[in-house]
Parts: C-alpha cells; sequence; structure tokens
C-alpha cells in the first residue's frame, strides 16, 4: 500500500492499528531522520532504533526539559522533568523517584495490586457484556496511584477528572488550572498531616526523602504528585489496553495464554513492544540550529521520537510486525533512555501482570465483540477507545 507521507499531521492524525506502523516503516526506509509535520507544524521524525536510541541520550540537541516546559508545566509544576542542569537534574530525580521503589510500594505490589484488580472485577458482576476500558483498564492504574498514595478513597474519581484535565491543558488551559488549583488545595493539609505523623504510603516518602542534604518543598511534593498522576496513570492505562487488545486479536490468544500463565510477563514485554502507548513522543530540539545523524535541525523545532518505529525496526528485531510472547526481548526503548528515562517502568510493568493474571483467573471466558473500536488510536498516548467483551457459552469455549 502506498502511503502519502506528506499528507502525515502526527499531531492530528489518530493513525489507527496499523496505519501508524505504515507510516512509520515508510519513514524509516526513507533514513533514520525526515521531515514531517506536527500541530500543522515543519517537523523531523526519528524512526530507527539506533538513531533513536543516541537521540534520546543527546540532551545537547534534544533537552528533555523543553517538551515538559512547553507543554505541561504551566498546569503540573515544576519536577525532576523541569531541570535543565544535569547535576541539579540528579539530585532532584533521587529526591523524587526513590519513593516509588520504596517499602510502601513493594508492600503494595505483593498483596494491594491483586485485591484492586479483584474488587474492580467485582463491581462487573454476572454482566455478560461490558466495556473492559470503562470498567478495568481506565480505572485500575489511577485507582492504584491513590492507594500508594494513601488518599481518601471516597475522593478517588475526583482525582481521575483533575489528572486528565492536567494532561489535557494545552487543549483546554482553564480546566487545566482549575484542576491544579482544586488538587493542590486538597493534597495540600495531607501532605501536612505526613510532615507531623508519616505513614506508610508514598507522600510520606516524599515528605520525608533527602539527598545531598537536601529535602523537597511542599510545593515540589505536590507537582510530583500531580506529574504521578496523568503520566503514570494513563500510559498504564494504555499500556493494559493495548495488551488486551493484543491477546484478543491473535488468533488463540486469550486462551493461550490463560492456559500459560507462566508466559505473563512475556506477552507484557512483547505487547509493550508491538503496540508502545507513547509511540510518538515530541520533544524540542535546543535554540540554536544542531545536526544530527547528518540532518540539519532547525532551532526549536519538534522532533519525534517514534518510539514505536524503533520498537519494530527489522534491523533490531527479526520480523518486527508479528506478535510473539516465545521471542527472545532485545532491550527496547518503550521507557526511553537517558537522565529522563520513565523511573515508573517496574511498577507499570507490574500494575499489566498482575491486572492480566487476575482477568484471566476471574474472566477466562471472555471475547472481543467490537473490533473496530478496540483498534488502539493516536500516537502520544495510544489505546483503544474500548474494549467490548462478552463471556462466551460454554459450547463456544
Amino acid at each position: 500500500m502506498t502511503v502519502d507521507l506528506d499528507a502525515v499531521d502526527f499531531g492530528f492524525d489518530e493513525l489507527p492499528g496499523e496505519n501508524l506502523h505504515r507510516v512509520l516503516r515508510a519513514y524509516r526506509e526513507r533514513g533514520p531522520v525526515q521531515p514531517t509535520r506536527f500541530l500543522g507544524l515543519p517537523a523531523f521524525i526519528v524512526t530507527e532504533h539506533k538513531a533513536l536510541e543516541a537521540a534520546f541520550q543527546d540532551e545537547h540537541a534534544f533537552p528533555g526539559h523543553r517538551m515538559y516546559q512547553a507543554s505541561f508545566e504551566p498546569a503540573i509544576g515544576r519536577s525532576f522533568i523541569s531541570d535543565p542542569d544535569p547535576v541539579s537534574h540528579l539530585r532532584y530525580r533521587k529526591l523524587a523517584t526513590p519513593a516509588f521503589r520504596s517499602r510502601a510500594v513493594a508492600s503494595y505490589e505483593r498483596t494491594g495490586l491483586a485485591a484492586l484488580a479483584h474488587e474492580l472485577v467485582d463491581q462487573i458482576g454476572d454482566r455478560e457484556e461490558f466495556d473492559l476500558v470503562r470498567e478495568f483498564t481506565a480505572r485500575f492504574p489511577y485507582l492504584v496511584i491513590s492507594r500508594l498514595l494513601g488518599l481518601p478513597r471516597d475522593r478517588e474519581a475526583e482525582f481521575h477528572d483533575w489528572a486528565l484535565a492536567l494532561l489535557r491543558f494545552r487543549d483546554d488551559p482553564a480546566r487545566g488550572l482549575l484542576a491544579r488549583r482544586t488538587m493542590s488545595e486538597f493534597l495540600a493539609p495531607i501532605v501536612a498531616d505526613r510532615r507531623r505523623a508519616p505513614r506508610n504510603d508514598v507522600i510520606s516518602e516524599l515528605v520525608h526523602a533527602e539527598a545531598g542534604g537536601r529535602s523537597l518543598d511542599d510545593e515540589e511534593i505536590l507537582s510530583h504528585i500531580r506529574l504521578l498522576f496523568p503520566t503514570g496513570g494513563e500510559t498504564t492505562h494504555g499500556s493494559l489496553g493495548n495488551l488486551l487488545y493484543a491477546l484478543f486479536t491473535q488468533p488463540g490468544g486469550w486462551d493461550t495464554i490463560g492456559r500459560s500463565p507462566d508466559q505473563i510477563d512475556a506477552g507484557v514485554s512483547e505487547s509493550l513492544r508491538w503496540e508502545t502507548p507513547i509511540a510518538v513522543l515530541p520533544r524540542l530540539s535546543r535554540s540554536e540550529p544542531t545536526t544530527f545523524q547528518g540532518t540539519e535541525i532547525f532551532a526549536d523545532t519538534w522532533v519525534l521520537f517514534a518510539i514505536a518505529g524503533a520498537n519494530r525496526d527489522p534491523a533490531r528485531i527479526r520480523d518486527p510486525d508479528r506478535f510473539d510472547i516465545d521471542r527472545v526481548q532485545p532491550p527496547n526503548l518503550v521507557f526511553g533512555r537517558g537522565a529522563k528515562s520513565c523511573p515508573g517502568m517496574h511498577l507499570a510493568r507490574k500494575n499489566m501482570s498482575v491486572a492480566l493474571e487476575v482477568l484471566l483467573e476471574r474472566l477466562p471466558d471472555l471475547e472481543l465483540i467490537d473490533h473496530e473500536a478496540a483498534i488502539p488510536r493516536r500516537t502520544a498516548l495510544r489505546c483503544p477507545a474500548a474494549l467490548r467483551v462478552r463471556r462466551r457459552s460454554v459450547e463456544q469455549r
């Protein structure tokens, strides 16, 4: 199929299913760095694995903080992503991110994740047909974050709404700023309480973290909580939805992994590679012209890191368009590389594995009934709009 690359805009086009991968393949065949469009503006796209790995680590040409400052910082606030100074960034990151590898997280991973997944399946009850996005994948990651932070359970739905408003700040700035203010007003007394009386939760870990003689002030703690909800929640929601889409649409996929639960972790890894939730990550180039991979990049230009293209690069992986949980997984770029790599990768993988394990245990007889709605769409946060399923009868199994 011929692909008209001149008509592609990665900021506006949904590029459902294999459409995205055909486009990325066409760009990759032209070379590692190619001109494209993003939000109606001239841009460049990096699609080869080797080139993209180098781009992630090139903070001189593509400073990771610039995209965040240009998009989410007004709504979320300063975080470890914001800091352009490598030394200061590392110290800031050491203060903020160990909380998500803390004893509170380890304890919750052992018991809390599965209990929460069962809680959501209990709410589905004995319904014959339902939407797993609405009932499970869009809720589970946000509830996990709420429980880890130790927030009141009767306000979890509000936090979900605030997180989505923060994430969509560029589309609706007024709503995003209102969410920031409302969320902060709610969290401030909780942070103050954790300073007086720490608990076994992530807010307490953030409050009492120290690195190099420095700790986080209240606004820094609030900004990292505001960052965690939209980024951690929405990307894990997308990852889990893409995993379920893959298993429902591969011949015998759901039944096969249900009979082989020891392959759940392999299925998670393959789905992250095969249908990446942040398929195309926008970065802003530096404020002066630079050259990357022999291509001149203009100052202040959007450069699109096509993680989905790199993860299907045939120079890196054999038969890359095939979903195969038995393949040996080379290191991929799902969670980035370098100083701005995702600090929550372990928790995200654990969320997916535990959620899938519980769904297979409790709902082993599901089948997809609306393929069109389940096709992953968009580029920056790629996932199904819906996963409408029904329980198969005994005769169908």
